[in-house]
This record gives C-alpha cells, structure tokens and sequence, in this order.
C-alpha cells in the first residue's frame, strides 16, 4: 500500500508536466502572437459576413467583406499610418458612389477623385495595395451598394447604413492587417515622384471621368461598371510597356471569365450567398499575394482578380438569384472588358502621338524620363 501511494505521490508532478507539454497552450499562444497564419485572418475576415448573411443581411455582408478585405490587404503591405488614413477614406467614397448615382457629372468627378487616390497611393509605395480597393470603387461608382430595402441607393437611409458598415469593417480589417504583419517581412516597394503620381492619376481620371460620365448617362449599369474599371487597370500612360500590359489584361481577363463561368456551372440556382462570398475572398486574398510577391506576370494577378470581383459584385446586388446574377456579370465582363482594353489603347496611342507631335519626350512630366511603373500595378 505505501508503495502504491508512493508511486501516486511521485507521478503527480510528472503528469501534470506531461500534460501541459501534451497540449502546449503556452506554446501554441506564442506562436500565433508571433507569427499568426494566413488563414487565421481569412477566418476572421469572414465571420463578421457570416453572421449577416445568416441574420439576413446578405447585401450588407458584401460591403463589409470588400471594406475588411481591402484595409487587410492595405494595412498588411502598408502599417498601421497608410492602414488607418484609408480605413476613413474608402468608406467614404463607398458612401459617395450612393450619393452621385444618377448623376452623371458627379459620377465623372468621384472617377477622377478614385484615380487620383490610387496613383498617388502607388506613388507612395507603402500604398501599393490601394490599386485593389479603388478597382472596386470603379465599379461601385456603376453599380453602388444597398444594403437597405429602399427603391434607389442614393437615399440618406442606404448611405448612411453604407458609409457605417463600411467604416467599421474597414477598422476590423486593419486590426487583422496589423495582426498578420507580425512576424513577417513585407517586401520593400519602391515608389515614385509626386509629380508622376498627381500627373498619371490626372490623365487617368480625365479617361475614366469621361467613361463614367458617358457610362451613369447612358445608364449601361453593370456593363458600364466593367468598362470603367478595364479602362482603370489597362490605361497607364507612364508606364514604360503599356501595350504588354493591355495585352495581360486581356488574357488574363479571358482566363478569369472561365473560371467564374465553370465554378458558377457546378452550383444551383438557389446557393446561398457565401458560396459566393467565400471564394471571393480566397481569390481577394490570392490575387493581392500575388501582385505583392512582384514575381508573377500581370496577368496572373488579373486572371485571380476577376472571379473575385465578379463574386464580390454578385453579393452586393440586390437581387435575390445571387447565382443568376453572377453568371450575367461574368457574360458581361468579356464584352465591355474588351470595350474598355480598345478605349485604353486608343487613349495611349493618342498620348504617344501627343508626345511626338509635341516633342515632349524629354517633358519632366510626360517624357520617357517620367516613365515608372511601381509596383507593376
């Protein structure tokens, strides 16, 4: 009996020993505080959209995913300075695009307000990634959100509830984009002049200001949402290989459409919408890796961007076939994408007659010497 007891006595330290090393707690907080993984922010990042779609709120999931998405991404390359200036100001174009909806000049001005944004946002470097949300405020300018049952999205009701979703998803999303930086090294970005920034997001906005105001009067819709931002990722006029790029755009765009079109073919009519929504983020996710590993061509960012984008769209409609919907915008795509690929072109080869016909290629602002393409965005 005094062996046994002595046997029990002695073994009690040892297991508890045993089984703190069995589970690690310890270990395992450490870990994550110090390094926390990719998917741990993916899961984050969802949940909030979870619970909207299931309390059904699923138009309002797709703007907090865009808004938490995008300030992940921003706040992951960028830090917490570039992260928390953004965090006010996507919201706030967000709640804009309710506002000019309709009217074709302020359409125009919000478009020339989205590429300026974006250029001086690469200009800076550490802004790299805002490329990714005013993308998808190219489109919100087309097609604004509306998360509240009401006949048009410019009611004070829909901007508001836009402007507020959008704010606290955009916060949300830097805290997980700070989270995630821990431990990792992001890549050094270089940027460019000031000057090259204000002077492309300039001859940018004129481009997509006319597209818009072009595409809100003749109320194209969807379709002109697609030609806006085509006309966005395509049209660089300082960029050094401007045609490369239009034709990666057009390639990638072909294999992007496919991809959406297959994966949309394997669901039915009545899938809910994070059969939408999920994969929308894991494409966000990817394609914003990719164009922040500088390794990958330009069309493999697009040809991740454009099944994201589509399912994104799909969400924020108002319609309730989110399936249906999402197979009309991926028919569209291809046809205004290409419109918008020829109005590009079109735009760069008169800026490239301008600079001949002018001698302007030693311009400080236009010339060769101006050429960058930071980022490769």
């Amino acid at each position: 009996m005094k062996q046994v007891t002595d046997c029990l006595a002695m073994s009690g330290p040892n297991s508890t020993t045993s089984s703190s090393r069995l589970f690690d707690i310890q270990g395992v907080a450490k870990q994550l505080s110090k390094k926390p993984p990719l998917i741990l922010g993916i899961i984050f990042e969802v949940i909030p959209a979870i619970y909207l779609v299931v309390y059904g709120r699923g138009t309002a999931a797709g703007v907090v995913s865009l808004a938490a998405m995008s300030l992940l991404i921003i706040a992951m390359s960028g830090g917490p300075k570039v992260a928390v200036l953004n965090a006010f100001i996507f919201p706030a174009f967000l709640a804009l695009s309710c506002v000019v909806s309709g009217h074709w000049a302020a359409a125009g001005v919000l478009a020339l307000a989205v590429a300026l944004w974006a250029s001086l946002g690469t200009a800076s470097g550490k802004g790299i990634m805002i490329s990714l949300p005013a993308s998808i405020m190219t489109i919100m300018i087309m097609v604004p959100p509306q998360v509240v049952h009401s006949r048009d999205p410019h009611t004070w009701k829909n901007t508001l509830a836009v402007l507020l979703y959008a704010l606290a998803a955009s916060f949300w999303g830097v805290l997980i984009g700070l989270l995630l930086r821990r431990g990792r090294t992001i890549p050094t970005i270089p940027g460019a002049p000031f000057t090259w920034g204000i002077t492309q997001g300039l001859m940018v906005g004129v481009v997509m200001a006319g597209a818009a105001a072009f595409a809100t009067y003749r109320n194209l819709g969807q379709g002109g949402a697609w030609l806006l931002m085509t006309i966005f990722l395509v049209f660089k006029p300082l960029a050094p290989t401007p045609w490369r790029k239009s034709l990666d755009r057009a390639f990638g765009t072909i294999l992007g459409v496919a991809i959406v079109a297959i994966y949309l073919a394997t669901l039915p009519n009545s899938a809910p919408s994070m059969a939408l929504l999920i994969p929308a983020v894991l494409m966000m996710v990817a394609a914003a890796l990719t164009l922040l590993g500088q390794r990958w061509p330009y069309w493999c960012f697009v040809t991740l961007f454009t099944p994201a984008i589509v399912l994104f769209l799909a969400c924020v409609s108002s319609t309730v076939g989110k399936v249906s919907t999402a197979r009309y915008l991926d028919t569209l795509r291809i046809e205004y994408s290409l419109l918008g690929i020829a109005i590009a072109l079109a735009a760069q080869a008169l800026l490239i007659g301008i600079r001949k016909g002018f001698h302007l290629e030693n311009s400080r602002y236009f010339g060769h010497s101006a050429q960058a393409d930071p980022g490769g965005t």
